[in-house]
């Protein structure tokens, strides 16, 4: 079976996935730049900044209730690192759009 630091390492690189995916889902009917209306979008980052924080929250002090194991800073930098690919992979498909 899995450890427990493998289910949390898991559940945090789902979570991760979901929070870049948000990226793409906004941007995908304007196929602009989701970073092109930073001022606009306060909602939307407040919400993308209580997700993570929520995540990091989780992980980091669930504990048992959560079943979840503290997570090394680098750890983290490579959960967040490469699932970020994910908007950046969405905003180059969307500049290429733009493009044409």
């Amino acid at each position: 079976g899995l450890t427990v630091r493998q289910l949390t390492v898991f559940f945090s690189t789902f979570v991760f996935l979901q929070f870049w995916n948000m990226f793409n889902a906004k941007g995908f009917e304007t196929r602009h730049s989701v970073f092109s209306c930073l001022r606009g979008c306060r909602e939307f980052f407040l919400i993308l900044l209580a997700i993570a924080v929520g995540q990091v929250l989780i992980v980091e002090l669930g504990g048992e209730v959560f079943r979840t194991e503290p997570l090394a800073w680098r750890e983290w930098a490579v959960i967040i690192g490469s699932t970020s690919l994910i908007a950046i992979g969405g905003e180059i498909v969307r500049a290429i759009g733009r493009r044409r």
